[in-house]
């Protein structure tokens, strides 16, 4: 049965001043705390998680005002001495068609912590950790990771002159997928150091349709998110965008991806003829 929060604390350890772990304390009952660390990756997959839910127009923050009335003890050695066992590894999303979310975390030990979090304490863990973060001189890092929350990467894609598409494919677990609603094609136009013109393109799912001011954002950060991508960054580009598909129990196969990449870039190649 999962665990349910009724305090919560967080804290932040470094290594040689580089970002390690966020340790995050649950108080779940009286005398009954978990102990969790975080690394980066296990933490985007529970931000991820936890940024679907949050609420668009602010709440009354009551729950939070109870989680931080109940926070643990989060002690010095605790952080100094992380006990590796409780290291998180895996992050998964189990359910969330209710007012909560169910999600199961994956120890080092090979364990599992499966915790329910109501939608009205997601604001306060998301505060807690972005003010643990903040605390700790990490804000690069948080609006780093905070760029990344609002779209998932599935192909990177580089047009050749022979037509061909060499392309970098992303995988994900299936519960990420549920979080996106929007297939959309992306084409990047642009000219090399000769002025010729070339065309890189990527495509990914969004909550946001393609002709949305998300989605114009989403483009450019895009950029510096794909090691494939990421030598147009700072480069002048015409991009053209086209919504795939709607609606997040879509899927598509590689080859209605990479069709699509190729026919959007014809059609771009085409009106600048």
């Amino acid at each position: 049965m999962p665990l349910t929060i009724h305090g919560l604390n967080a804290g932040v350890i470094r290594h040689d001043n580089d970002f390690a772990a966020l340790a995050l304390k649950i108080k779940h009952e009286a005398n009954n705390d978990s102990l969790l660390f975080l690394p980066l990756l296990p933490l985007k997959d529970l931000l991820l998680c936890l940024e679907y839910h949050l609420p668009v127009k602010s709440v009354p923050d009551d729950a939070g005002s109870t989680l931080h009335s109940n926070a643990p003890a989060l002690v010095e050695d605790e952080l100094r001495n992380a006990d590796v066992r409780l290291r998180v590894e895996g992050v998964t999303l189990l359910d969330d068609t209710g007012n909560s979310l169910t999600i199961a975390f994956t120890l080092n030990t090979g364990e599992t912590l499966t915790l329910n979090i109501a939608d009205t304490q997601i604001p306060a863990l998301v505060k807690l950790i972005i003010h643990a973060m903040n605390n700790a001189g990490l804000r690069a890092l948080v609006e780093s990771v905070s760029s990344v929350l609002d779209f998932l990467p599935l192909y990177d894609v580089d047009s050749r002159d022979n037509a061909q598409l060499e392309y970098d494919a992303y995988q994900h677990p299936e519960w990420k997928y549920r979080l996106f609603t929007h297939h959309l094609v992306v084409i990047y136009q642009y000219k090399n150091t000769a002025g010729e013109l070339h065309t890189s393109g990527s495509v990914i799912k969004t909550r946001s349709p393609s002709a949305s001011q998300e989605t114009q954002g989403i483009v450019k950060r895009l950029l510096r998110f794909s090691n494939r991508l990421r030598k147009l960054d700072h480069t002048p580009c015409k991009v053209f965008v086209r919504t795939l598909a709607a609606g997040n129990k879509v899927t598509l196969t590689q080859a209605q991806c990479l069709h699509a990449v190729h026919n959007l870039r014809l059609h771009v190649e085409k009106s600048a003829a």
